[in-house]
């Protein structure tokens, strides 16, 4: 199969390279392909003709959005829309990858596949955004949404955009080698998902030929970030200053949604992530 992962030095990118070896892959990062550009999408697509387009690029700067809402939108949103036109144009499928941060976070339960988006900050509105563009470009989508992603960290001068070039596991990590008092947020929850896992999730849904649409690929289980923080020191032996904190502790500009929990009921469960997590660590 002809791949094109666009984003691919990121995060979720190089899993996905990785998951896809063997095949037939173009991975593209910015200085490949500017998405925001919509002539030079379509142009540089049809070119190369892809049966499969993965975009796992992103703005994922969340209090930067704020202050730099047009950049956000234009990744996040616009761009997401020439991507999707251009797989139509020549018949290929598209994955793109959303966010939790789409809900208003009110629901202690989590969010189901098509509950509806309500989105709390500029981040999380330019990501819906992405949704709609995406969902009124193409019939031939993966709309995946998922949540605290880690993994190995993104490489290249622009391979996170905004900053966020470090997962949370890593930070903590580092902070706690430079003995540094920790503080985690106790009062906000999501799903801590492993990149390779979601990367395999992702090809196992295109090679299983679900039904095109909205899935939801989280490893299973919830956790705040204190409870993330306080997992990764035990598998690691250590005992660092961990101080458990409501989120207001810290001066953010974006709002963050209580619970970005969102529930898998398309497709098949992913491990723990307390098992993704030691695996990782190992």
């Amino acid at each position: 199969m002809k791949v094109l992962i666009l984003g691919a030095k990121g995060n979720l990118g190089q899993a996905m390279v990785e998951v896809y070896h063997g095949h037939e892959v173009s991975a593209w990062d910015r200085a490949e392909l500017d998405i925001t550009d919509p002539d030079a999408v379509t142009q540089k697509i049809t070119e190369l003709a892809p049966e499969l387009i993965i975009n796992c690029a992103a703005y994922n700067a969340v209090d930067k959005a704020e202050e730099d809402r047009a950049i956000a939108d234009q990744i996040n949103g616009y761009a997401v829309g020439f991507v999707a036109k251009a797989a139509a144009q020549i018949g290929a499928t598209i994955v793109h990858y959303s966010t939790g941060q789409i809900f208003d976070g009110g629901n202690s339960g989590g969010y189901n596949e098509n509950d509806k988006p309500c989105p709390v900050n500029a981040y999380g509105m330019s990501k819906f955004m992405g949704e709609i563009e995406l969902q009124n470009s193409t019939e031939n989508f993966y709309l995946i949404r998922t949540c605290w992603l880690y993994g190995k960290p993104a490489v290249g001068p622009d391979a996170a955009v905004g900053g966020a070039k470090k997962s949370f596991t890593d930070i903590m990590l580092e902070m706690a080698k430079e003995g540094k008092p920790i503080n985690a947020v106790s009062n906000e929850f999501g799903n801590p998902t492993y990149v390779v896992d979601l990367a395999q999730a992702t090809r196992a849904l295109i090679e299983q030929q679900k039904p095109f649409g909205i899935y939801h690929l989280v490893n299973s289980g919830t956790a705040s970030r204190y409870d993330w923080a306080q997992e990764i020191f035990a598998i690691k032996g250590i005992s660092p200053e961990l101080n458990s904190v409501e989120g207001r502790f810290f001066e953010r500009r974006a709002k963050r949604p209580k619970y970005e929990v969102l529930n898998n009921n398309n497709f098949i469960q992913l491990r723990p992530w307390t098992e993704a997590l030691r695996e990782y660590l190992a």
